[in-house]
């Protein structure tokens, strides 16, 4: 059996953020289940080579089930490192290729940070260029697209928002892909973890995190982000730094095993709007670790853990939290939480969320 898979910029192979570590997985996912992946990624140029060889290969009878892409964060025209459309059509073509092929597209549709003003990044010029492109790139999916997928089942709000995507396009919450392969530490070390990314100013703030276990020092809180970020805004944390909260720099096998051994984990930012309606890629990674989750009570992370008994919902605020640490729950009510986790990896592997592609694209093909 054979599928393509596409990702419209070029990966960091060492790299620990979602963007990079999701692609990975996803297509090891696939090959898991049986497929040949014929992968298309990298610069423009370089997938601009990988569909001319793509096309020889469908031209010399090779069939494929199905096409999975993923959007970036930008719009794919802007994924070149100087962020300019010097390649313009590169996947566009690939989605007419598949289609003239008829092999059913689906995308995983994923920050959609553009559509929350408070979030923009750029000046109001940049903005305004890089939504265009935005809605150019909706234009491209309603033309060729047959499936949207989304991470949380709010996608109806979502596409209200999006206003440009076609809603006569078929729409699917994946599976969140949990990896059931980490190792499980019997005996858990006394330690509160935070994993990615810190930036002071925008969705990533956690001063109130630090504050609050600077109240705390009975209770170690170990932060493992990045170099570089904290050296972007370590001048916004150092103020709160105490000897109970250690700044950590891990990736791959070590940021696992760091994992591995905490106690619970912290998903727990300022309030967004964003947030309701979104998940954080580290909430899964957590669960595979079978680590209960700390979340805002206000996110729609907040809502899962407490619907679902994986985690504590607590308000965002120096108060709130301190309550819940004089309030450590008891080990009897862990274990049962570490059950309930067990039960939520199962229904989220990588294995299903690959399953939930194959099955609703092959459907779809088996219609048209």
């Amino acid at each position: 059996m054979k599928c393509i898979m596409h990702i419209p910029w070029k990966m960091v192979d060492e790299s620990v953020s979602a963007t990079e570590v999701r692609p990975r997985k996803m297509k090891k996912a696939f090959e898991d289940i049986g497929y040949n992946v014929f992968f298309i990624t990298g610069s423009a140029s370089e997938r601009n080579k990988q569909i001319k060889e793509l096309k020889r290969s469908l031209e010399s009878g090779e069939k494929y089930d199905f096409l999975y892409s993923e959007s970036s964060t930008l719009p794919m025209q802007l994924t070149e490192s100087h962020h300019l459309p010097t390649h313009p059509f590169t996947d566009k073509s690939l989605f007419a290729l598949a289609k003239k092929n008829r092999i059913p597209i689906g995308l995983f549709y994923r920050d959609y940070y553009w559509i929350f003003p408070e979030l923009h990044r750029f000046n109001k010029i940049k903005t305004l260029y890089t939504n265009l492109f935005h809605i150019i790139e909706l234009q491209i999916y309603n033309r060729y697209l047959d499936v949207v997928y989304f991470s949380t089942d709010f996608y109806d709000w979502t596409i209200d928002k999006l206003r440009y995507l076609d809603k006569d396009l078929k729409f699917y919450t994946l599976p969140a892909g949990v990896d059931l392969s980490y190792p499980q530490q019997d005996k858990k070390e006394n330690y509160f973890a935070f994993v990615g990314n810190i930036e002071f100013h925008r969705l990533y703030n956690i001063k109130v995190l630090m504050q609050t276990f600077n109240l705390f020092p009975q209770y170690e809180l170990r932060i493992c982000t990045p170099k570089k970020c904290w050296d972007i805004n370590k001048q916004y944390y150092e103020p709160y730094l105490s000897p109970n909260i250690k700044i950590l720099h891990l990736v791959n096998e070590e940021a696992q095993e760091f994992l591995s051994k905490a106690k619970y984990a912290f998903c727990y930012f300022p309030d967004s709007n964003y947030r309701k309606y979104t998940l954080a890629y580290k909430f899964f990674d957590y669960l595979g670790h079978n680590l209960p989750i700390i979340c805002n009570e206000n996110d729609y992370s907040g809502q899962l853990v407490k619907k679902l008994g994986i985690g504590y919902s607590i308000k965002h605020s120096v108060e709130a939290l301190s309550e819940w640490l004089n309030n450590i729950p008891s080990e009897a009510e862990y274990k049962l939480m570490i059950d309930n986790i067990e039960k939520v990896k199962k229904e989220n592997s990588w294995l299903k969320r690959a399953e939930t592609v194959r099955d609703t694209l092959i459907s779809f093909n088996k219609r048209i």
